[in-house]
């Protein structure tokens, strides 16, 4: 998952858990609140991924 917003950059890998991959500007704080939604919304963030690669939803 990438997050963008004016200069700042950050990747995120979804599985298998959310993991920073790159940050490019975001503070320590930022990047915690952003992995913190992330993870609130995981399943839904997976199947968004999936059915945009795919067209398939998971089932789990």
């Amino acid at each position: 998952m990438h997050v963008d917003r004016e200069a700042k950059s950050a990747k995120f890998w979804l599985d298998p858990d959310v993991t920073l991959a790159e940050n490019l500007g975001y503070s320590r704080k930022e990047l915690r609140d952003i992995e913190r939604i992330a993870r609130e919304n995981l399943e839904k963030l997976r199947n968004e991924w999936d059915t945009y690669c795919t067209g398939n939803l998971r089932v789990n």
